[in-house]
């Protein structure tokens, strides 16, 4: 069962630990590999009722976080060696300043991946873009006090989590 996978985990941590730890080869990417599985793994649950070797399975599950982790990590060293790139490439302030906005706001949607698509464009429409609160609020359905409460539901989050971004995101509604 899922909840025999988990006490396994529980009852084996240092030693998948240690095992995370060589397979990556730092302890900080070990520890994310293995909190990665089992996260997984409590989200799996009903589906993971018949493991026979919790040991393997496991070892396997660690070996592909660790793989992905790495494909993730080279993908941003390609997107971070494009950015410098392109970066070298800015000779008009204005293009330097819109590009960066972008970014900014691509950025912005990411941290808010908490909310669903939607809210997330309504949200930088109405605090990047200044539409009007009713043309947000038809965007989602809902109506302006509904939009207001999502909206600072939506910035209380970025004040609790991505406090840098509620920063720059006051900034912008200063100017």
């Amino acid at each position: 069962m899922a909840g025999s996978i988990m006490n396994f985990i529980e009852e084996n941590y240092q030693s998948l630990l240690l095992f995370a730890v060589r397979m990556t080869g730092n302890w900080e990417d070990g520890e994310d590999a293995l909190q990665e599985v089992a996260a997984k793994i409590c989200t799996m649950q009903d589906e993971l009722e018949d493991i026979e070797h919790c040991k393997s399975y496991l070892m396997v599950c660690i070996r592909n976080a660790m793989i992905n982790q790495q494909r993730v990590k080279a993908r941003q060293r390609v997107a971070d060696e494009s950015y410098e790139k392109l970066k070298d490439t800015f000779s008009d302030p204005a293009i330097k300043q819109e590009y960066e906005l972008v970014e900014w706001i691509e950025s912005l949607d990411h941290h808010l991946a908490y909310y669903d698509e939607a809210s997330r464009k309504a949200f930088i429409a109405y605090y990047v873009d200044q539409i009007p609160l009713e043309e947000a609020a038809a965007s989602l359905g809902l109506t302006k006090r509904e939009t207001t409460k999502k909206f600072e539901s939506m910035r209380n989050y970025l004040k609790n989590h991505h406090k840098h971004l509620f920063v720059q995101l006051s900034v912008l509604l200063s100017m």
